[in-house]
């Protein structure tokens, strides 16, 4: 099993533990302060980046969408970028190591909820195992037909983090 107690390499870590800022900040604050909130962990930003890196997707994202910007935007080339985009993100893989300490960082049973903080995106999972599956769609949900359009031509998603809460 993989055991690595550096947080800078923990893919998944206590809302206690977590340096991420805004919402995460404030709820990890709340927690020190004594409010009774759910078991809570949080999928650093810095997660996502190395997912992306490592399966090389900027480089077969961007050129998914070569051409579809332009003076007229091609509404059927977008859509079909877009969801070749979200094919690839969902059919990439995460380090094994990774999926292993997520999954073993989790309790086996859930349910929970994962959500974007500052986005609202949400997906639920009964178990450790389909929260990995659930971070995916998290991660493939940024390149909806709606996400790219609101972003535009210039934009990419920046990495974010990810909270799980157990219900």
């Amino acid at each position: 099993m993989f055991h690595d107690e550096d947080l800078r390499l923990r893919p998944l870590v206590p809302l206690a533990e977590s340096r991420e800022e805004g919402e995460v900040a404030r709820l990890r604050q709340r927690l020190a302060a004594g409010e009774d909130l759910p078991p809570a962990w949080v999928v650093p930003a810095w997660v996502e980046e190395e997912f992306y890196r490592l399966n090389n997707l900027r480089f077969q994202i961007e050129r998914l969408f070569a051409g579809v910007w332009g003076v007229r935007v091609d509404e059927e080339a977008l859509a079909r970028a877009a969801d070749a985009a979200r094919e690839l993100v969902r059919g990439s893989y995460l380090v094994a190591e990774r999926a292993e300490a997520f999954t073993a960082a989790l309790p086996p049973r859930g349910p929970f909820v994962l959500r974007r903080p500052e986005s609202g995106a949400e997906e639920t999972a009964p178990g450790a195992l389909e929260a990995l599956w659930a971070l995916k769609r998290l991660w493939a949900a940024r390149w909806s037909l709606d996400a790219v359009i609101e972003r535009g031509p210039e934009s990419w998603p920046e990495p974010a983090p990810v909270l799980i809460e157990r219900s």
